[in-house]
């Protein structure tokens, strides 16, 4: 960050083995800064704490910066002074006011839900909770002439919006009518003033016959001092920032753009435009808007950039555009400011700051303090040498993740980014053919006997069919049989024709021409014949009685298929069998709970109908009869949130064998421009026993392991058990006492 006069810049740096703030000042001072050759650095924070996000305040006599997961401090530039704010445990977003006496800034609470708070800069009293929504607000600005702070939020069906707060409430409580009379006002009160000025210049104005030349010079020169003396006395008023916060929250203003999602915010150096970048109607760059009377965006570039800020000086818009300088003028007209510079880079020291980075991030961002219960430090020492001797990317990213794997932890990893000086990889690949069936590995030839046929794959359809039992003798003309390597006949592009010399007995040959499928569209189709067969062995077995569903991915896709399925497989059903047996995670177990775990208060008769519940008045599709839940080895994450769950809040019984025991929130962050590492941050707990989830699996009720060749055989012994316990669940249930329903006409009165 410059300083307000630009005479310094602080900064953060590792450069000492841990990130500190600098300051750097040019050794010749009057010099540009890009003519300068040495700079004269100075340290100003020593600790291990992790400092980042500078600012000055609008004065320059103190900076900000947020240090550790989310302190926020201020302190002197020189280093002194320094006071802690606010104590977090996350990074807040934060402004200025103008006058420098207030901070507003943006923060998440233990419930992750993020709310716009106002302070006093010098921490005096406690900070004020301005927008008080249970949805996400995020980066508030606050507007030069101190009056408005913007922010982006949430708040309705979960869109992206502007938001806005007149900190004054009589400001809040102008109409349109009042703000449009004040502007005229004020223009004529200007002109006023300008024609009074002027007049007031020619009474001044000295007698020409009483002033020599010499004279008028000096009076022009005066006279272009007290301009330029007026002039930096306005660019030096600061504002006076009022706040009336009684009941502040109620003041929110929404701007509504229908079907875009609105991002960093920044207001125009005279208070009257907001802009931010947002794609609108297809539109994609940054637009302005003024609030509160002219709401409808205007498209000012088509551009978007970073660390945008609107300038006084030449009324433009500076900012960092694809990593390149730039202005962009009122009327949208961009300046790049290309340059050059030649970096020498060690490729050993660079490898081995990557490292000490990643490793840090660990230490101070990891979900659990006590790292593994490993020695962290002497980890570092293990690992550093052999890090930063690394040959290249790839090969640093394995020295990571081996470091990474002594906190025996989940969703951990750290990838490389290619660097411009590997070679370029081609852009295609070998691709195998698949025909959609599946041969029998027990039969010796000639040729291939078909085991089955998928269905709804090549083979199934009706120009193209093959059927179970029939032998592929031929593929393109050449012979084939058990013991060779298919690939030699179905490596190749997949928009081909293949032709096959299909036999059903000796002399009955035929040629049938199908274009095959990839590996992972033949897997989508074994996946749902195994849905199938599934549904058709609970059916089956339960007489009817029983629905099967399997959630894939506790994803929104899988979750709204889920409630398709509600219906689809469970109308008429007394119990469902939920599946989550390979699902991988996400994030959508609260979503199923409310499926699930919907509260019966009430029993709705229509005339001559029975007895039910309008689905309309639900937030979903609801199931409340009797559940099972399959889980296996192979269920991660939120999947294993969700059996979590369901055993603690008694829903049903678990079957299948212990969960993956991997359960983390994980996020992640670029590591310089060597790769990015993931970073699980956040745990979670039973609530019930308090343990830890990560590596503590859920445990099955019932715990059944399928033993090896059997599924591949058609014999699932955990689905099996998972009907019979949920048919007695089920007797049970319906065993149950049920009120009887009484019309008010029939109460005895």
């Amino acid at each position: 960050a410059f300083s307000p006069e630009g005479d310094y810049i602080l900064f953060a740096s590792h450069k000492e083995g841990q990130c500190d703030l600098w300051r750097a000042e040019r050794a010749d001072a009057d010099l540009y800064w890009w003519q300068n050759q040495k700079f004269e650095v100075k340290r100003l924070t020593e600790d291990a704490d992790v400092e980042s996000n500078i600012r000055f305040s609008p004065d320059g006599s103190r900076l900000s910066f947020v240090k550790g997961l989310g302190d926020l401090w201020t302190m002197t530039p020189e280093g002194k002074d320094a006071k802690r704010l606010l104590r977090s445990w996350n990074p807040p977003q934060y402004d200025w006011a103008p006058d420098g006496k207030w901070i507003v800034y943006a923060i998440d609470d233990e419930n992750f839900n993020r709310d716009i708070w106002i302070m006093p800069a010098d921490g005096s009293s406690e900070p004020v909770n301005v927008s008080r929504h249970p949805y996400d607000e995020h980066q508030p600005v606050w507007r030069p002439d101190g009056k408005v702070i913007a922010f982006t939020g949430d708040r309705i069906d979960r869109e992206t919006d502007i938001f806005y707060i007149w900190l004054e409430k009589e400001e809040h409580e102008k109409s349109k009518r009042d703000r449009t009379i004040e502007k005229a006002v004020k223009k004529i009160d200007d002109v006023r003033k300008k024609k009074d000025d002027k007049d007031k210049s020619k009474d001044d104005e000295p007698d020409a016959e009483s002033e020599d030349d010499g004279e008028e010079k000096k009076s022009e020169v005066e006279k272009n001092g007290t301009e330029k003396e007026q002039e930096a006395k306005e660019q030096k008023e600061v504002p006076e920032v009022v706040i009336d916060f009684e009941r502040i929250h109620e003041r929110v203003r929404r701007v509504e753009i229908a079907g875009s999602t609105e991002r960093g915010l920044f207001w125009s150096h005279d208070s009257k435009k907001l802009a931010f970048a947002a794609t609108i109607d297809g539109k994609e760059g940054t637009y302005t808007i003024e609030i509160p009377d002219e709401p409808k965006p205007k498209l000012l570039t088509a551009k978007t950039a970073q660390q945008p800020r609107w300038l006084k000086e030449g009324d433009q818009i500076v900012w960092l555009s694809a990593g390149k300088p730039a202005s962009v003028s009122s009327k949208g007209q961009e300046t790049a400011y290309s340059f050059s510079a030649k970096q020498q880079v060690e490729r050993e020291a660079r490898f081995r700051a990557a490292f000490e980075m990643a490793w840090r991030l660990m230490r101070d961002r990891y979900y659990d303090e006590r790292l593994g219960n490993r020695n962290w430090d002497a980890i570092r020492r293990k690992y550093a040498q052999m890090a930063s001797k690394a040959v290249d990317a790839e090969s640093f990213a394995i020295v990571v993740n081996l470091m990474l794997g002594e906190l025996n932890g989940s969703h951990l990893g750290f990838s490389s980014r290619r660097s411009s000086s590997e070679p370029l990889r081609p852009d295609w690949n070998i691709t195998t053919a698949h025909l959609g069936v599946r041969f029998d590995a027990n039969y010796k030839g000639p040729g291939l006997k078909v085991k089955d046929v998928l269905p709804n794959g090549p083979a199934d359809r009706q120009k193209s069919r093959i059927e179970p039992g029939e032998i592929v003798r031929s593929i393109d003309g050449a012979d084939v049989d058990p013991g060779m390597d298919l690939t030699e006949v179905l490596n190749g592009p997949l928009d081909r024709d293949i032709r096959l010399s299909v036999h059903r007995a000796e002399d009955e040959r035929r040629e049938v021409v199908l274009r095959p499928i990839s590996y992972g569209a033949t897997w989508n189709l074994l996946y749902e014949k195994w849905i199938r067969d599934n549904r058709r062995k609970v059916n089956e077995a339960s007489d009817g009685a029983l629905g099967y569903v399997h959630i894939r991915g506790m994803n929104w896709p899988s979750f709204q298929k889920l409630e398709r399925e509600l219906y689809a497989e469970g109308a008429g059903k007394d119990g469902l069998v939920i599946d989550v047996r390979n699902n991988g995670g996400g994030f959508t177990t609260d979503h199923l709970l409310t499926i699930l775990c919907q509260p019966v208060h009430a029993i709705t008769v229509p005339r001559d109908g029975g007895p039910g519940y309008p689905e309309d008045r639900r937030a979903y599709a609801t199931w409340s009869k009797p559940i099972v839940v399959l889980c296996n080895q192979n269920s991660f994450s939120n999947a294993e949130i969700f059996s979590h769950a369901i055993k603690t809040l008694k829903r049903g019984k678990l079957v299948g064998v212990p969960t993956a025991g991997g359960v983390i929130s994980t996020g992640g962050t670029p590591v310089m421009d060597v790769g990015y590492l993931r970073l699980p941050f956040r745990g979670w707990f039973v609530s019930g026993t308090g343990e830890d989830m990560e590596l503590n699996g859920a445990v099955p009720d019932h715990i059944i392991w399928n033993k090896p060749g059997e599924m591949p055989s058609g014999k699932d012994a955990q689905l099996d058990k998972a009907i019979e316990v949920l048919l007695a669940d089920v007797e049970a249930w319906e065993a149950r006492p049920m009120p009887q329903l009484r019309k008010a006409t029939e109460r005895a009165r």
